[in-house]
């Protein structure tokens, strides 16, 4: 019933005009400048980086990169155990936030792709099968036969930890979440922007996409890194890490949250399965993950 619903769902579309918009948004997403946008807060520094997608080939051409690897090959070779990456992925995109102690938090592509299952196909459907339809040519140039992994790009990829050798973020576990009603406030916001991080399309089966959100008020900062999937008439699965820092505190607190439901079980508007705000306030939850990052002295 469920690939019934699905095959359904598929015959409505118009595969021209989709493989149309996917090449216009590569081709955007492809063209974009590097920006780089700074915002000092207390004794934080916050850095937010945006640039195009990552190349299909080598960017030293013929001759090869030399000792210094381009974003290519270094995704090849320290993602050698995917078979394949997302569409659309922006190596040198990022958020960063450097704290005086010399610690930090920092949100990249690469680390999010290192968390994707490269052992098993999360999701044995048909969609599957239409997704390795569309990477046909790039997987046949593959030695050797292509394992099974995770082709909707699911990451539990939370951001990484800065440190130096004498100083570092201790983590610890806490019963105390983050205070949404301070969030919920009415304040000045200072700076914001939003990052995407890689984004697959699934070849016209829904969407899998991670992206990273920052905004800095007086009384702090808050951050929401996402990873949206839903892979019509099948599954919608949210992955969310938030982080909020109040000013003048020596620590954060961090939330770690996985949610997901079959779409047949939920019952409600297409709007809502493509909007992962509203998905957030109905889909069930796994336990929380709560954290107190505790800033150096």
């Amino acid at each position: 019933m469920l690939l019934y619903a699905h095959a359904q769902l598929r015959q409505q579309r118009k595969p021209v005009e989709h493989a149309q918009y996917r090449w216009c948004k590569r081709e955007m997403a492809a063209r974009q400048k590097a920006t780089e946008r700074t915002f000092e807060a207390g004794p934080w520094k916050i850095s937010v980086r945006k640039s195009h997608i990552l190349k299909s080939v080598c960017e030293g051409g013929e001759q090869g990169c030399g000792n210094e690897p381009c974003h290519v090959c270094r995704f090849q070779r320290e993602l050698r155990a995917l078979p394949s990456l997302p569409e659309m992925v922006f190596p040198d995109s990022w958020l960063r936030l450097d704290h005086v102690s010399g610690c930090g938090l920092a949100f990249y592509a690469l680390d999010a792709l290192r968390r994707v299952d490269t052992t098993q196909d999360s999701l044995k459907v048909a969609a599957a099968d239409d997704w390795r339809q569309s990477r046909g040519q790039s997987l046949a140039n593959m030695k050797g036969v292509v394992k099974p992994f995770d082709w909707t790009f699911t990451t539990d990829y939370s951001g990484n930890l800065l440190s130096l050798p004498h100083t570092s973020i201790q983590v610890e576990e806490t019963s105390e979440g983050i205070d949404y009603s301070q969030l919920k406030q009415q304040e000045r916001i200072h700076f914001y922007d939003d990052v995407i991080l890689y984004e697959d399309e699934l070849a016209d089966n829904g969407t899998a996409v991670l992206s990273v959100k920052i905004r800095v008020m007086a009384s702090g900062f808050y951050i929401l890194m996402r990873f949206f999937l839903r892979v019509d008439g099948v599954i919608v699965r949210l992955n969310d890490t938030r982080i909020y820092h109040q000013a003048g505190t020596d620590f954060l607190t961090r939330e770690i949250c996985s949610k997901e439901a079959r779409i047949p079980d939920l019952k409600v508007p297409t709007s809502v399965l493509t909007d992962p705000d509203k998905l957030n306030n109905i889909l069930p939850g796994n336990k929380t993950l709560l954290h107190r990052l505790i800033l150096p002295k």
